[in-house]
């Protein structure tokens, strides 16, 4: 059987995701990543030279498929709220991913910061737009609300406390997704 370089790639990505998200950057072992992906620890660090380039690979590639499957248009942000929840309930590694990078990184420079910035700016401009009276500073607003879906994986012990019930329970699902969906609502569109 000849060697398949792209499926060897495939898999040394799925490995690292689930070893990155389960133990962070500095937790994460090369070791297994390549026995998870049946693979050759020296192959690994040839196609990315270091952990620190495949986990900026395997994360840059989640938050693409992230922005290719839930986009913020002005006319949307409260569907745009619902369908970034939806998003994390079937990619849970995303935000798990996200808070290793901040825990690894801290307030420094992040791996394709420049083209992360000018994406997260675009969700200011929609939100700057769909703000008919605005209460809060667009900047201000578009972090609570993607805070507010985030935190909500990011810490699910605290869900779970707060929220009297596992955070992945169907019916604690739906209540809290109408409960966000309702304060973007509001947040947006604040009564006059």
């Amino acid at each position: 059987m000849p060697y398949d370089a792209d499926a060897t790639r495939a898999r040394i990505f799925a490995a690292a995701a689930e070893e990155f998200a389960a133990a962070g950057i500095g937790g994460a072992r090369i070791e297994r990543i390549a026995e998870r992906a049946q693979a050759n620890k020296s192959l690994i660090y040839r196609y990315y030279t270091s952990k620190e380039n495949l986990f900026a690979a395997v994360l840059m590639g989640e938050l693409a498929a992230l922005a290719e499957s839930v986009t913020l248009d002005p006319g949307r942000v409260v569907d745009y709220v619902g369908e970034l929840f939806d998003y994390h309930v079937t990619h849970p590694r995303v935000i798990r991913l996200m808070v290793a990078e901040g825990f690894h990184y801290g307030t420094a420079d992040v791996p394709d910061q420049r083209a992360r910035t000018a994406y997260y700016q675009g969700k200011v401009t929609a939100v700057r737009e769909a703000a008919a009276d605005p209460v809060l500073a667009p900047q201000n607003l578009t972090l609570i609300l993607v805070g507010m879906v985030g935190w909500f994986f990011a810490a699910p012990q605290i869900s779970r406390m707060i929220l009297d019930g596992e955070p992945l329970d169907p019916a604690v699902l739906a209540t809290h997704r109408a409960a966000l969906l309702e304060a973007a609502r509001r947040l947006v569109q604040p009564a006059i």
